[in-house]
């Protein structure tokens, strides 16, 4: 049956179990390391499947990255959308951020990967992501300022030193709390550190520079 064939629910189903497997073998081994065989046998399946689904191991890859930040977007938006007070909604775009990367550990390394291994790429999803997000951030801090909640700023520039620090802290948990563990260059998590530990002096830095004295 060609895929064009499935019915959609059948069709979404196959990919995002594909998407799934991806993502933790490509995360485990690397993507230099990894072959579609090892994807494909995985899910009990021939390699043909996957074809059907994704070009080659590079368009699965990225895949399994865009799929990773349209997750973490849909995250953040379905927390801060509906609530109204502006540092509320900082408040839970930061716990929320780093609940989804606490609960998908492989997906920061697929994160690393992609930038490392195709830099444009990485760019350009991650910008054409980034432009949803950083929108409403802006918003949320215009609307502080019109409140009165949150000082004179220039919006642009903050919503960006934000969204920056919340990747830098990522970043250096990443490279502190995850160590190589195998010949294969798969990681374990240490048990001494939660990313989340980490969503109360970073909501208490952001917002003491933000809330009018």
């Amino acid at each position: 049956m060609d895929i064009k064939e499935e019915t959609g629910g059948l069709a979404q189903r196959r990919r995002l179990g594909i998407l799934d497997s991806a993502k933790r073998i490509f995360a485990e081994q690397g993507y230099r390391r990894t072959k579609v065989e090892d994807i494909s046998n995985d899910l009990s399946v021939g390699k043909g499947t996957l074809y059907r689904y994704f070009p080659d191991k590079k368009g699965l890859f990225l895949s399994v990255f865009e799929y990773g930040m349209e997750q973490l977007c849909a995250a953040i938006f379905s927390k801060v959308d509906s609530m109204e007070s502006p540092p509320e909604k900082i408040k839970a775009a930061v716990r929320t951020y780093f609940e989804f990367f606490e609960d998908n550990p492989q997906f920061i390394e697929i994160m690393m990967q992609v930038r490392s291994e195709f830099r444009s790429e990485f760019r350009q999803i991650h910008l054409e992501l980034y432009g949803k997000y950083i929108g409403r951030s802006q918003t949320n801090l215009r609307n502080g300022m019109a409140n009165g909640q949150f000082r004179e700023m220039n919006v642009e520039q903050t919503a960006d030193v934000i969204s920056a620090l919340l990747q830098g802290v990522l970043q250096n948990f990443y490279l502190s709390e995850f160590e190589t563990s195998n010949e294969n260059g798969g990681m374990a998590k240490r048990a001494d550190k939660r990313l989340t530990d980490y969503v109360e002096p970073v909501t208490c830095l952001v917002l003491e520079g933000l809330l009018r004295r």
